[in-house]
């Protein structure tokens, strides 16, 4: 395990988490709002899972499992990554439907910054988030996260600075 708050925790990924994570990525409604909107099948799912090994060791973190501590379920996934194309590390995170509305992307998305912040010497970490999701504006927001200009209408794109130590 990497961390944990009061309702989740976060570790990362193992080859074992295949079923659950392809089923996360597998649900339309779910993927919404994530890369170019599309699902993602088993075969996508285990390569990510196998860059995710490759992130963790050369930079300690990246995208991690969630679980909820009491029941012990796959809640999804949050991160801190670097996309292709990208020259900014990015806050992201992903959960079951059944675990939106419960504060999690906040409780979770607050612990991961403040982990990777510790981790890494990141001066800032950033958010594109697409333009139409007002959830993940609001939970940038109640995390700590400023809203910035980006060349791009269909992203909406948020930063956060280091915390001074």
């Amino acid at each position: 395990m990497m961390f944990e708050t009061d309702r989740l925790e976060a570790r990362h990924f193992v080859d074992e988490d295949l079923e659950d994570f392809a089923a996360l990525c597998a649900d339309p409604a779910v993927m919404r709002f994530v890369g170019d909107g599309t699902t993602l099948d088993r075969s996508e799912v285990a390569g990510w899972i196998q860059v995710c090994k490759e992130k963790y060791l050369k930079r300690g973190y990246g995208t991690s499992a969630v679980f909820e501590r009491d029941s012990g379920e796959f809640v999804g996934y949050c991160g801190v990554i670097r996309a292709p194309g990208q020259d900014f590390d990015e806050l992201i995170y992903v959960f079951h439907q059944r675990f939106w509305g419960k504060g999690y992307a906040t409780e979770m998305g607050r612990a991961m910054l403040a982990y990777v912040f510790e981790l890494s010497h990141l001066e800032f970490i950033s958010a594109t988030i697409d333009a139409g999701n007002e959830e993940s504006k609001r939970v940038a927001c109640k995390i700590g996260m400023a809203e910035r200009p980006f060349p791009d209408d269909d992203v909406s794109y948020w930063t956060i600075d280091r915390p001074d130590d």
